[in-house]
């Protein structure tokens, strides 16, 4: 039988693993734990549209409103996004918007 296994294709759709445990102490429920949801996966936007969108958190959130994703998977409506600033020992920083719903702990996403 385990011959007949093959190569599992496993999809992240999450950043890197420290900026999740990370989302623990500013706030975030189980973060491990959840789904993670990039929002690029959900707004279909052109590629160099997604620079300005980063840069402007707000035109980000009406794309969003304009489009026919308007709410989790779960029917809760899309939490409200916040930047995060992130810094690693190095002294590297990363900044990203982060939204988790209410209902079923989904963290919504984006590298800002």
């Amino acid at each position: 039988m385990p011959n007949q296994l093959g190569p599992l294709e496993i999809c992240c759709d999450a950043p890197p693993y420290s900026i999740v445990t990370a989302c623990r102490r500013v706030g975030f429920q189980d973060p491990e734990d959840v789904r993670w949801c990039r929002l690029n996966q959900l707004v279909d936007a052109p590629a160099g549209e997604w620079e300005s969108l980063k840069r402007h958190p707000w035109r980000l959130l009406l794309r969003m409103a304009a489009s026919d994703v308007k709410s989790c998977r779960c029917g809760q409506k899309l939490p409200g996004l916040d930047r995060y600033t992130f810094t690693y020992l190095t002294g590297h920083e990363s900044s990203y918007l982060l939204g988790q719903c209410p209902r079923c702990k989904t963290v919504f996403w984006e590298e800002a």
